[in-house]
């Protein structure tokens, strides 16, 4: 089975992007984490109190699409790192979590042929974790639509 370009871009890019999305959703999560209240006004907080740092942060999860993109795509990568091989897993860590270039991995001992097969089904793996993930999306979206719909016309009348 062959990929598209726009396919093999896709899978690719969700990769590229893999360890920025992570860092993204860190320091949200390190934000909502985080217990103590910012002094910014001068008035003495209560121990444990939310600040608008947090609250923000935590709204920000729930509502803002780029962030629940970053959280997808992270959960892609990761499922389909659970189904590839061993030299895949080590190509996916040296060369996109650890950022070193294809011959660096090659000179390591993994031959040009190896790293091609195994870089290719690394790509295919994310791409089929894409389109499962996309088809539980729009069943998703389905049902919510059919849900508003539903609650519109029971509130019309």
């Amino acid at each position: 089975m062959k990929l598209s370009k726009e396919e093999y871009k896709e899978a690719k890019g969700c990769l590229k992007r893999y360890n920025y999305n992570q860092i993204k959703l860190m320091n949200i999560r390190d934000d909502i984490m985080s217990l103590c209240a910012v002094d910014v006004d001068g008035m003495p907080k209560a121990p444990y109190s939310t600040s608008d740092r947090v609250l923000d942060s935590v709204i920000k999860l729930q509502e803002d699409s780029n962030i629940k993109e970053a959280s997808k795509e992270i959960k892609i990568v990761n499922q389909a790192i659970e189904l590839i091989s061993k030299n895949a897993k080590y190509i996916f860590k040296h060369q996109y979590q650890l950022g070193q270039d294809k011959w660096d991995i090659i000179n390591e001992g993994m031959s040009e042929g190896t790293y091609k097969r195994r870089h290719s089904e690394l790509v295919y793996a994310v791409h089929k974790e894409i389109k499962k993930v996309s088809q539980k999306w729009d069943k998703n979206e389905t049902f919510l639509s059919k849900k508003r719909v539903i609650i519109v016309s029971w509130i019309d009348r």
